[in-house]
């Protein structure tokens, strides 16, 4: 199974909870599609 992640943005406790969410359910491939740093200056 796979996962697909997105729009992070720098909120690491949403990312955090939705890594830990993917680990219960043995998700074996993590595809990330960007924008994983806060909002620029």
């Amino acid at each position: 199974m796979k996962a697909i992640i997105s729009d992070i943005h720098g909120n690491l406790e949403a990312l955090q909870a939705v890594l830990e969410d993917i680990k219960s359910r043995s998700i074996e491939e993590i595809y990330c599609l960007g924008d994983i740093v806060g909002y620029g200056p």
